[in-house]
Protein backbone atom coordinates (compact mmCIF):
# COMPACT_ATOMS: atom_id res chain seq x y z
CA UNK A 1 0.00 0.00 0.00
CA UNK A 2 1.51 3.30 -1.15
CA UNK A 3 0.84 6.13 1.31
CA UNK A 4 0.31 9.49 -0.34
CA UNK A 5 0.42 13.12 0.77
CA UNK A 6 -1.34 15.73 -1.38
CA UNK A 7 0.01 19.29 -1.54
CA UNK A 8 -2.48 21.79 -2.95
CA UNK A 9 -6.23 21.32 -2.54
CA UNK A 10 -7.52 24.07 -4.81
CA UNK A 11 -8.85 23.86 -8.38
CA UNK A 12 -7.50 20.38 -9.32
CA UNK A 13 -6.95 19.07 -5.81
CA UNK A 14 -10.39 17.49 -5.24
CA UNK A 15 -10.03 15.39 -8.41
CA UNK A 16 -6.63 14.16 -7.26
CA UNK A 17 -7.89 13.32 -3.78
CA UNK A 18 -10.81 11.34 -5.19
CA UNK A 19 -8.75 9.35 -7.69
CA UNK A 20 -5.91 8.54 -5.32
CA UNK A 21 -8.36 7.55 -2.60
CA UNK A 22 -10.22 5.29 -5.07
CA UNK A 23 -7.05 3.47 -6.12
CA UNK A 24 -6.87 0.17 -4.25
CA UNK A 25 -3.07 0.23 -4.07
CA UNK A 26 -2.71 3.54 -2.27
CA UNK A 27 -4.12 5.62 0.56
CA UNK A 28 -4.16 9.39 1.09
CA UNK A 29 -2.77 9.95 4.59
CA UNK A 30 -1.80 13.65 4.58
CA UNK A 31 -3.04 16.95 3.18
CA UNK A 32 -1.37 20.34 2.81
CA UNK A 33 -2.73 23.73 1.79
CA UNK A 34 -2.31 27.37 2.83
CA UNK A 35 -6.10 27.72 3.09
CA UNK A 36 -7.30 26.49 6.49
CA UNK A 37 -10.90 26.30 5.28
CA UNK A 38 -9.88 23.68 2.71
CA UNK A 39 -7.98 21.72 5.33
CA UNK A 40 -11.03 21.78 7.60
CA UNK A 41 -13.17 20.46 4.75
CA UNK A 42 -10.90 17.45 4.25
CA UNK A 43 -10.43 16.95 7.99
CA UNK A 44 -14.16 16.28 8.21
CA UNK A 45 -13.86 13.61 5.49
CA UNK A 46 -10.53 12.11 6.57
CA UNK A 47 -10.28 12.66 10.36
CA UNK A 48 -7.44 10.13 10.76
CA UNK A 49 -5.17 11.92 8.26
CA UNK A 50 -2.51 14.53 8.96
CA UNK A 51 -2.95 18.18 7.95
CA UNK A 52 -0.36 20.86 7.27
CA UNK A 53 0.04 24.46 6.11
CA UNK A 54 3.77 23.90 5.46
CA UNK A 55 4.60 21.45 2.67
CA UNK A 56 8.07 20.84 4.14
CA UNK A 57 6.50 19.29 7.23
CA UNK A 58 4.38 16.95 5.10
CA UNK A 59 7.40 15.93 3.03
CA UNK A 60 9.38 15.01 6.14
CA UNK A 61 6.71 12.56 7.35
CA UNK A 62 8.36 9.14 7.51
CA UNK A 63 5.12 7.27 6.80
CA UNK A 64 4.55 8.95 3.41
CA UNK A 65 5.85 7.22 0.28
CA UNK A 66 4.78 9.70 -2.39
CA UNK A 67 3.93 13.39 -2.73
CA UNK A 68 1.30 14.77 -5.10
CA UNK A 69 1.92 18.39 -6.09
CA UNK A 70 -0.99 20.52 -7.35
CA UNK A 71 0.30 24.03 -6.77
CA UNK A 72 1.17 27.00 -9.04
CA UNK A 73 3.84 26.19 -11.65
CA UNK A 74 6.35 28.58 -10.10
CA UNK A 75 6.37 26.42 -6.95
CA UNK A 76 6.71 23.00 -8.63
CA UNK A 77 10.49 22.84 -8.58
CA UNK A 78 11.05 23.78 -4.94
CA UNK A 79 8.40 21.38 -3.67
CA UNK A 80 9.41 18.51 -5.97
CA UNK A 81 13.15 18.82 -5.27
CA UNK A 82 12.46 18.78 -1.52
CA UNK A 83 10.26 15.71 -1.90
CA UNK A 84 12.90 13.84 -3.89
CA UNK A 85 15.62 14.80 -1.40
CA UNK A 86 13.44 13.23 1.29
CA UNK A 87 13.08 10.03 -0.76
CA UNK A 88 9.50 10.56 -1.85
CA UNK A 89 8.13 9.56 -5.23
CA UNK A 90 6.64 12.58 -7.00
CA UNK A 91 3.42 13.15 -8.93
CA UNK A 92 3.35 16.77 -10.17
CA UNK A 93 0.90 18.73 -12.28
CA UNK A 94 1.91 19.94 -15.74
CA UNK A 95 4.22 21.49 -16.72
CA UNK A 96 6.95 19.85 -14.64
CA UNK A 97 8.71 23.18 -13.97
CA UNK A 98 9.07 26.64 -15.47
CA UNK A 99 12.46 25.97 -17.07
CA UNK A 100 14.25 23.06 -18.75
CA UNK A 101 17.20 23.50 -16.37
CA UNK A 102 14.96 22.85 -13.38
CA UNK A 103 13.41 19.85 -15.15
CA UNK A 104 16.85 18.35 -15.74
CA UNK A 105 17.75 18.72 -12.05
CA UNK A 106 14.55 16.95 -10.99
CA UNK A 107 15.06 14.12 -13.49
CA UNK A 108 18.69 13.68 -12.43
CA UNK A 109 17.83 13.46 -8.73
CA UNK A 110 14.90 11.10 -9.30
CA UNK A 111 17.14 8.78 -11.35
CA UNK A 112 19.94 8.97 -8.78
CA UNK A 113 17.57 7.99 -5.96
CA UNK A 114 15.62 5.47 -8.07
CA UNK A 115 12.36 7.35 -7.50
CA UNK A 116 9.38 7.76 -9.81
CA UNK A 117 8.90 11.25 -11.24
CA UNK A 118 5.45 11.50 -12.83
CA UNK A 119 4.03 14.55 -14.62
CA UNK A 120 0.27 14.75 -14.97
CA UNK A 121 -0.20 15.09 -18.72
CA UNK A 122 -3.69 13.70 -18.24
CA UNK A 123 -4.70 13.61 -21.91
CA UNK A 124 -2.31 10.72 -22.54
CA UNK A 125 -4.64 8.60 -20.41
CA UNK A 126 -7.87 9.46 -22.23
CA UNK A 127 -9.26 6.71 -24.40
CA UNK A 128 -9.88 9.35 -27.08
CA UNK A 129 -6.17 10.20 -27.43
CA UNK A 130 -5.21 6.53 -27.25
CA UNK A 131 -7.71 5.85 -30.06
CA UNK A 132 -6.31 8.78 -32.04
CA UNK A 133 -2.88 7.16 -31.86
CA UNK A 134 -4.22 3.70 -32.69
CA UNK A 135 -5.93 4.82 -35.90
CA UNK A 136 -3.07 7.08 -36.99
CA UNK A 137 -0.65 4.14 -36.87
CA UNK A 138 -2.72 2.00 -39.23
CA UNK A 139 -1.50 1.60 -42.80
CA UNK A 140 -4.82 2.78 -44.20
CA UNK A 141 -4.38 6.14 -42.45
CA UNK A 142 -1.62 6.99 -44.87
CA UNK A 143 1.10 9.55 -44.27
CA UNK A 144 0.50 12.01 -41.44
CA UNK A 145 0.03 15.46 -42.98
CA UNK A 146 -0.92 17.88 -40.25
CA UNK A 147 -2.29 18.39 -36.74
CA UNK A 148 -4.58 21.34 -36.08
CA UNK A 149 -5.90 22.17 -32.62
CA UNK A 150 -8.10 24.89 -31.15
CA UNK A 151 -8.08 25.03 -27.35
CA UNK A 152 -9.83 28.20 -26.21
CA UNK A 153 -12.05 29.32 -23.33
CA UNK A 154 -12.73 32.25 -20.99
CA UNK A 155 -10.14 32.08 -18.19
CA UNK A 156 -8.57 31.04 -15.98
CA UNK A 157 -5.88 33.68 -16.60
CA UNK A 158 -2.73 32.57 -14.79
CA UNK A 159 -0.21 34.80 -13.07
CA UNK A 160 3.01 32.80 -13.39
CA UNK A 161 2.77 31.25 -16.89
CA UNK A 162 1.42 32.34 -20.27
CA UNK A 163 -1.39 30.64 -22.18
CA UNK A 164 0.97 28.37 -24.16
CA UNK A 165 2.33 26.88 -20.94
CA UNK A 166 -1.20 26.40 -19.61
CA UNK A 167 -3.13 25.13 -22.65
CA UNK A 168 -0.77 24.29 -25.53
CA UNK A 169 1.09 21.99 -23.15
CA UNK A 170 -1.79 19.52 -23.63
CA UNK A 171 -1.32 19.45 -27.41
CA UNK A 172 2.44 19.08 -27.06
CA UNK A 173 1.96 16.02 -24.86
CA UNK A 174 -0.54 14.54 -27.34
CA UNK A 175 1.83 15.18 -30.25
CA UNK A 176 4.71 13.53 -28.37
CA UNK A 177 2.48 10.53 -27.69
CA UNK A 178 1.02 9.97 -31.17
CA UNK A 179 4.08 10.94 -33.20
CA UNK A 180 7.51 9.36 -32.73
CA UNK A 181 9.07 12.20 -34.69
CA UNK A 182 10.25 15.26 -32.74
CA UNK A 183 9.70 18.79 -34.08
CA UNK A 184 12.65 20.61 -35.62
CA UNK A 185 11.45 24.18 -35.17
CA UNK A 186 8.68 26.33 -33.76
CA UNK A 187 7.25 29.71 -34.59
CA UNK A 188 4.78 31.42 -32.29
CA UNK A 189 2.98 34.71 -31.92
CA UNK A 190 1.04 35.88 -28.90
CA UNK A 191 -0.54 38.95 -27.41
CA UNK A 192 -0.46 40.37 -23.90
CA UNK A 193 -3.89 41.99 -23.65
CA UNK A 194 -3.43 43.15 -20.05
CA UNK A 195 -0.13 44.80 -18.98
CA UNK A 196 0.01 43.08 -15.58
CA UNK A 197 -0.75 39.60 -16.93
CA UNK A 198 1.09 37.07 -19.18
CA UNK A 199 0.29 36.48 -22.86
CA UNK A 200 -3.38 35.48 -23.03
CA UNK A 201 -3.80 34.41 -26.69
CA UNK A 202 -1.26 32.66 -28.90
CA UNK A 203 -0.70 30.67 -32.09
CA UNK A 204 2.06 28.09 -32.45
CA UNK A 205 3.36 26.19 -35.50
CA UNK A 206 5.67 23.19 -35.22
CA UNK A 207 7.55 21.84 -38.24
CA UNK A 208 8.97 18.34 -38.67
CA UNK A 209 11.54 16.74 -40.96
CA UNK A 210 8.88 14.55 -42.63
CA UNK A 211 6.97 17.69 -43.68
CA UNK A 212 4.37 17.04 -40.99
CA UNK A 213 3.18 20.29 -39.41
CA UNK A 214 1.21 21.11 -36.27
CA UNK A 215 -0.84 24.26 -35.68
CA UNK A 216 -2.04 25.13 -32.17
CA UNK A 217 -4.42 27.97 -31.29
CA UNK A 218 -4.91 28.75 -27.57
CA UNK A 219 -6.65 31.53 -25.68
CA UNK A 220 -8.03 32.49 -22.28
CA UNK A 221 -10.25 35.14 -23.91
CA UNK A 222 -12.89 33.22 -25.85
CA UNK A 223 -16.63 33.59 -25.12
CA UNK A 224 -17.05 29.91 -25.96
CA UNK A 225 -15.09 26.84 -24.93
CA UNK A 226 -13.67 24.84 -27.84
CA UNK A 227 -11.54 21.70 -27.63
CA UNK A 228 -11.23 20.49 -31.22
CA UNK A 229 -8.37 18.74 -32.98
CA UNK A 230 -7.89 17.45 -36.53
CA UNK A 231 -5.23 14.88 -37.37
CA UNK A 232 -5.08 14.55 -41.13
CA UNK A 233 -3.56 11.68 -43.05
CA UNK A 234 -3.26 11.16 -46.78
CA UNK A 235 -5.90 8.39 -46.68
CA UNK A 236 -7.99 9.11 -43.58
CA UNK A 237 -8.64 12.08 -41.33
CA UNK A 238 -9.66 12.17 -37.67
CA UNK A 239 -11.72 14.78 -35.86
CA UNK A 240 -11.32 14.81 -32.07
CA UNK A 241 -13.82 16.94 -30.16
CA UNK A 242 -13.15 16.60 -26.45
CA UNK A 243 -16.38 18.37 -25.49
CA UNK A 244 -18.54 15.72 -27.17
CA UNK A 245 -20.00 13.36 -24.58
CA UNK A 246 -20.48 10.32 -26.84
CA UNK A 247 -18.64 10.64 -30.15
CA UNK A 248 -15.37 12.33 -29.26
CA UNK A 249 -13.55 10.66 -32.15
CA UNK A 250 -14.79 10.65 -35.75
CA UNK A 251 -12.68 8.86 -38.37
CA UNK A 252 -13.38 10.26 -41.84
CA UNK A 253 -12.62 8.06 -44.85
CA UNK A 254 -11.26 11.04 -46.74
CA UNK A 255 -7.86 11.91 -48.12
CA UNK A 256 -5.88 13.48 -50.89
CA UNK A 257 -3.24 12.18 -53.29
CA UNK A 258 -1.10 14.15 -55.72
CA UNK A 259 0.12 12.21 -58.76
CA UNK A 260 2.00 13.20 -61.87
CA UNK A 261 -0.01 13.37 -65.08
CA UNK A 262 1.73 11.14 -67.63
CA UNK A 263 0.39 13.26 -70.47
CA UNK A 264 1.70 16.58 -69.15
CA UNK A 265 4.14 18.12 -66.70
CA UNK A 266 1.32 19.00 -64.32
CA UNK A 267 0.41 17.19 -61.12
CA UNK A 268 -3.08 15.86 -60.62
CA UNK A 269 -4.86 16.09 -57.27
CA UNK A 270 -7.18 13.20 -56.47
CA UNK A 271 -9.58 13.41 -53.54
CA UNK A 272 -10.92 10.45 -51.61
CA UNK A 273 -14.43 11.01 -50.27
CA UNK A 274 -15.85 8.19 -48.20
CA UNK A 275 -17.93 7.58 -45.09
CA UNK A 276 -17.11 8.01 -41.44
CA UNK A 277 -16.66 5.83 -38.40
CA UNK A 278 -17.19 6.74 -34.74
CA UNK A 279 -15.34 4.32 -32.43
CA UNK A 280 -17.12 3.53 -29.19
CA UNK A 281 -15.22 4.89 -26.20
CA UNK A 282 -15.65 4.15 -22.51
CA UNK A 283 -16.37 6.83 -19.92
CA UNK A 284 -13.38 5.92 -17.76
CA UNK A 285 -11.84 8.97 -16.12
CA UNK A 286 -8.40 9.78 -17.54
CA UNK A 287 -7.03 10.88 -14.18
CA UNK A 288 -7.77 7.44 -12.80
CA UNK A 289 -5.47 5.99 -15.47
CA UNK A 290 -2.77 8.52 -14.66
CA UNK A 291 -2.91 7.68 -10.96
CA UNK A 292 -2.78 3.95 -11.72
CA UNK A 293 0.28 4.41 -13.95
CA UNK A 294 2.04 6.38 -11.20
CA UNK A 295 1.25 3.87 -8.44
CA UNK A 296 2.07 0.84 -10.62
CA UNK A 297 5.36 2.43 -11.64
CA UNK A 298 6.31 2.67 -7.97
CA UNK A 299 5.24 -0.90 -7.21
CA UNK A 300 6.93 -2.36 -10.30
CA UNK A 301 9.97 -0.04 -10.28
CA UNK A 302 9.46 1.17 -13.86
CA UNK A 303 9.13 4.42 -15.78
CA UNK A 304 5.57 5.73 -16.29
CA UNK A 305 4.26 6.78 -19.69
CA UNK A 306 4.17 10.42 -18.62
CA UNK A 307 7.69 10.62 -17.23
CA UNK A 308 10.26 13.33 -16.62
CA UNK A 309 11.94 12.97 -20.02
CA UNK A 310 8.64 13.52 -21.83
CA UNK A 311 7.92 16.54 -19.63
CA UNK A 312 11.40 17.96 -20.30
CA UNK A 313 10.94 17.78 -24.07
CA UNK A 314 7.64 19.66 -23.74
CA UNK A 315 9.19 22.41 -21.60
CA UNK A 316 12.02 22.79 -24.15
CA UNK A 317 9.45 23.35 -26.90
CA UNK A 318 7.62 25.91 -24.75
CA UNK A 319 10.87 27.75 -24.07
CA UNK A 320 11.59 27.86 -27.81
CA UNK A 321 8.05 29.14 -28.43
CA UNK A 322 8.60 31.92 -25.90
CA UNK A 323 11.80 32.85 -27.69
CA UNK A 324 9.95 32.93 -31.01
CA UNK A 325 7.28 35.24 -29.58
CA UNK A 326 10.01 37.57 -28.35
CA UNK A 327 11.37 37.54 -31.91
CA UNK A 328 7.96 38.51 -33.36
CA UNK A 329 7.19 35.00 -34.61
CA UNK A 330 10.54 34.10 -36.16
CA UNK A 331 11.25 30.39 -36.49
CA UNK A 332 13.35 28.99 -33.64
CA UNK A 333 15.23 25.68 -33.73
CA UNK A 334 14.26 23.19 -31.03
CA UNK A 335 17.11 21.29 -29.39
CA UNK A 336 15.60 18.16 -27.85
Amino acid sequence: MIKVGIIGLGYWGPNLVRNFQNNRNCKVVAFCDLDNSLLKKYHNKFPDSKFYNDYKKLIKCSDIDACVIATPVATHFDIAINALKNNKHVFVEKPLADSSLKCKKLISLANKKDLVLFVDHTFLYTEAVQTLKKYSLKKNFGKKLYYDSTRINLGLIQNDINVLWDLAVHDLSILSYINKESPLSVSAVGHQHFPSKPITSAFMTLKYKSNFVAHINVSWLSPVKIRQTILAGSKKMILYNDLEKKNKITVHDKGVNVIKDQNSSKNLVKYKIGGLHMPKLSNKEALSGAVSDFINSILKNRQPTSNGDLALSIVKILESADKSMNLMGSSVKINL
